[in-house]
């Protein structure tokens, strides 16, 4: 178990700071704002299909025009979500023939957006009787077996099952299970648990569940117990009953896969590392991980920590609510014949959480982006208020925000003009300070922060000295300055790079 927080501070309160804090990062924990940019990476992404399948190209746009209420339920739908990704994937490796999504949305998407669909989502419109999951704190539904009606929905149906029993590795794996009234009712207490204890973070992880299903599936590694759905099945956590058999259960069952979901969403809008096939071992289980698993796994532990923190120190009202917490942490044995099975070490959460935070510390500042920098001190402050022996965040990681991105970008001269490329699709998220735009010539988003998306906007035919004078003038910093200079030559050299200006001589 962590370590006791210090003295000087009342449990509780390290609890409340550390849930607060959990959503208070607008990249990584704020819901409402990792949804926002995923709803402008969806309108982007469908414009962009639209102008390469001409035959879906009408819906794919009129899709794109939606109001935000009736899109979301199109974006966190898991086989259009599914569609989606799969056909952004073959439209960047140049494959991307007709776009599959446009075929399974037309059947739900009317002639003009003024006369949009409800905000049901086409695959919970095949599931009778409707059961909402947790009423009161958010539209998740549980899933049965589907009851279509039309060919539309037969067919969406048909592909739900496909990536149900993909998702599970099993092809012939059965339906998934009708749980029983008690189940259900744990379910939904589970969740109402989590959202007590862990009002922010807690309550924030459901909002990104869509469905959740029930299922039994046998492996190798043993009887499944949870999952959640990623890219074969997004939006969705699979459960077996017997994760429902009290609300601690369901509750932290809900936790862990649903801050998997809510990871998943904030990393289609900002990568974290440079090398995605960069590994580290793992004392605990043979082989390695990648740095992004590494990431993953750490942030789902300390939510893990924080929520039993929170449980060690809920109150009399809560236990009698929902009984009392478990006294003992369930251990997960390591791997047979890993260091960790031959020690006796990395049982614990707490013990693994120390582990993948001091890798974190260990890697090169170039293996993180600007924004993993960023995660990996928001992640640690939060592991240092449960757990006084977590490691600390090194000063190093202020320094490296700075100057996270420019490594290995070629300096440009400063003669010549900057001029933006034509044309290009966009859309800007003012209230975050952030554009995510594509050359129509190109199949990737690129997402710009406030800094470069005003250097950017003055990309339009103006010398470098120029851009200068006009960017220190709207950030109120003087022209002659070293932080001008850097901040502009630094978006500069960025825009460059990813093809979104050009700088002639």
């Amino acid at each position: 178990m962590p370590a006791s927080p210090s003295a000087a501070e009342p449990v509780t309160d390290r609890v409340a700071q550390a849930d607060t804090m959990l959503c208070a990062d607008r990249q990584f924990g704020d819901s409402a704002a990792i949804g926002e940019r995923n709803l402008a990476r969806f309108r982007l992404g469908l414009t962009m299909l639209a102008r390469h399948d001409g035959e879906a190209a009408d819906v794919l746009r009129t899709t794109a025009a939606a109001a935000d209420e009736h899109l979301r339920p199109l974006l966190y739908d898991p086989v259009l979500r599914n569609c989606f990704e799969v056909d952004l994937a073959r439209l960047e490796s140049g494959g991307l023939g007709h776009s599959s999504f446009g075929a399974y949305v037309s059947g739900y998407v009317p002639a003009s957006a003024a006369d949009a669909p409800t905000s049901t989502g086409p695959c919970e419109a095949l599931i009778r009787p409707h059961r909402s999951a947790w009423p009161g704190l958010g539209g998740a539904w549980v899933l049965t077996e589907p009851t279509p009606h039309g060919s539309s929905q037969e067919m969406l149906a048909g592909r739900l099952m496909e990536l149900y029993r993909g998702a599970l590795g099993d092809s012939r794996a059965a339906a998934p299970v009708d749980p029983a009234d008690s189940v259900r009712a744990v379910l939904r207490e589970g969740a109402e648990l989590l959202a007590t204890l862990l009002p922010a973070a807690g309550a924030g992880v459901l909002r990104h569940v869509t469905m959740v299903g029930f299922t039994h599936r046998e492996s190798e590694e043993g009887p499944l117990q949870s999952m959640s759905g990623g890219d074969p099945l997004p939006s969705t956590v699979l459960l077996a009953p017997e994760r429902c058999t009290s609300p601690w259960l369901a509750a932290e069952s809900l936790l862990h896969e649903g801050a998997h979901l809510k990871l998943f969403d904030a990393l289609r809008t900002g990568s974290v590392v440079r090398n995605a096939t960069e590994r580290v071992p793992i004392p605990w289980r043979i082989g390695s991980w990648t740095v992004i698993r590494v990431f993953v796994a750490l942030h789902f532990y300390v939510h893990l920590l924080v929520f039993r923190a929170a449980a060690a120190a809920a109150g009399q009202a809560v236990r009698e609510r929902f009984g009392p917490p478990p006294s003992v942490e369930d251990l997960d044995e390591p791997s047979p014949g890993t260091p960790a099975a031959r020690s006796g070490q990395y049982r614990t959460s707490a013990e693994r959480a120390r582990y993948l935070a001091e890798c974190v510390l260990s890697l090169p500042e170039q293996a993180l982006t600007e924004n993993g920098h960023r995660f990996a001190r928001w992640l640690l402050t939060a592991l240092r208020l449960v757990d006084d022996d977590a490691p600390r965040p090194h000063d190093r990681a202020a320094a490296a925000t700075r100057r996270a991105e420019p490594w290995q970008l070629p300096e440009h001269p400063s003669g010549g003009v900057l001029q933006r490329i034509t044309p290009v699709d966009a859309c800007a998220l003012p209230g975050l300070g952030q554009l995510v735009v594509s050359p129509t010539r190109s199949a990737r988003m690129h997402w710009l922060n406030a800094r470069s998306w005003t250097v950017y906007s003055l990309c339009d035919g103006r010398d470098l000295g120029s851009v200068r004078t006009a960017y220190a003038r709207a950030v109120d910093l003087p022209a002659d300055s070293d932080e001008v200079n850097r901040q502009v030559s630094d978006s500069v050299r960025r825009l460059v790079a990813a093809d979104l200006i050009t700088h002639d001589m």
